[in-house]
This record gives C-alpha cells, sequence and structure tokens, in this order.
C-alpha cells in the first residue's frame, strides 16, 4: 500500500538521500534497548509494533522514550541514490514531545532472528517478546539530519539518526514482509537549504 501525497511540501520533509560524503558520527547515541512484549499496533500502511515498557535513545544527552517501530518495504531514506529493501523506523518521543527516529536498513543476507512474519505479527524466538538490539546492526555509526514525519501529517522537526551499515534480511522472511505491506515508502524529499549534522 503506497503512501499517498497531497500535503503542501515545505522545507525540511522526510525522507532523503544520504549521500557517502555525509558525516559519519560513532558517538552522540546511546540506546537503552531491552526485550519488549510483542504487541502489534494499529498502523494500515506498515506492520508496527508497540513499545510497552521503558526503552529509550539519548541522543547527545536528551532522552527520547521508544514509541513503536515499524517496516518500510523498500527502504524510504536512500544511500547514494539506492533503496534497500527494507528499514525499519524506531520512533521515540521526548518528555517535551520532541520526536527522534532511527532508521536500520536491512539487505539481503542472513535470517534476522526477530525480523520474521508469522499469522500477520512479527516474531521472533520467543513469540511473545522481541529483542530490540537484534534489530541493529552492531556498528552504530550514523548519518544525522533534522527532518519530518513521512507520514500526514509530515510533521517537522524530526531527529533523524540514519544506521550506516545495514542489517540483513532473509529472501523468505522479506517475501513475507512484503506480502503484508509492500511499496509503502514515501518518495525522497529535496534536501533544500539543510545539511548532514
Amino acid at each position: 500500500m503506497a503512501i499517498c501525497e497531497g500535503h503542501s511540501m515545505t522545507e525540511h520533509q522526510s525522507p532523503v538521500d544520504i549521500p557517502p560524503t555525509a558525516p559519519v558520527h560513532r558517538d552522540g547515541l546511546q540506546l537503552d534497548y531491552g526485550t519488549i512484549p510483542l504487541v502489534v499496533g494499529e498502523n494500515p500502511t506498515a506492520v508496527q509494533v508497540d513499545c510497552t515498557v521503558d526503552a529509550s535513545i539519548t541522543l547527545d544527552g536528551r532522552e527520547f522514550c521508544l514509541e513503536q517501530f515499524h517496516i518500510h518495504c523498500p527502504s524510504e531514506h536512500t544511500f547514494g541514490g539506492t533503496h534497500t529493501p527494507m528499514a525499519i523506523h524506531l520512533v521515540h518521543r521526548s518528555a517535551d514531545g520532541a520526536i527522534a527516529v532511527v532508521a536500520v536498513m536491512f539487505v539481503d543476507g542472513a535470517a534476522n532472528p526477530v525480523s520474521g512474519l508469522r499469522r500477520g505479527a512479527l516474531v521472533g524466538a520467543d513469540p511473545h517478546y522481541i529483542a530490540l538490539l537484534g534489530l541493529l546492526p552492531r556498528d552504530r555509526a550514523h548519518g544525522a539530519y533534522d527532518g519530518s514525519l513521512p507520514t500526514p501529517p509530515y510533521r517537522e522537526g524530526v531527529a533523524w539518526r540514519g544506521i550506516i551499515r545495514p542489517s540483513t534480511v532473509s529472501p523468505h522472511q522479506l517475501a513475507a514482509l512484503r506480502a503484508a505491506h509492500d511499496g509503502n515508502a514515501r518518495p525522497v524529499q529535496p534536501m533544500g537549504d539543510r545539511h548532514f549534522d
């Protein structure tokens, strides 16, 4: 199900292309993730899991609590003009309402222990819980920029962190996810006067 356009574009929209020349950060992003219960969220455009326990990130000293993560096939962001077959967006909110999203790209390869699909829900080794760190590669180097939510109302002021090194997903897993929601990526938006931090 494709996400429809139809909203007047402003200056700082997401997703964008992350060029090879973008600065890469190896600090400033701290993950306080554990194992969360599998709670499938209501999302008509993506497979989504809601977070009902404490899980958070810290960006440059500021804490953001995880609200949910959801899946896009293919990725919304591109790296050097190229989409990956799949991406997960981990959506966080601070105490004052600010939003931060961590984007994790996936490429064909070994099966991911928590990215399978069964009866319409994500499952891992334990069908009732998901180990969040299993979604991310060990190398957490990332690109950073200010953008928007890529779905209506396209709210801006969102802090994006795109993990540079991808995780892997097996062809079987990817096929199952595509069967649930394929083509649910918003087109890449212009950078305008922005730059990567």
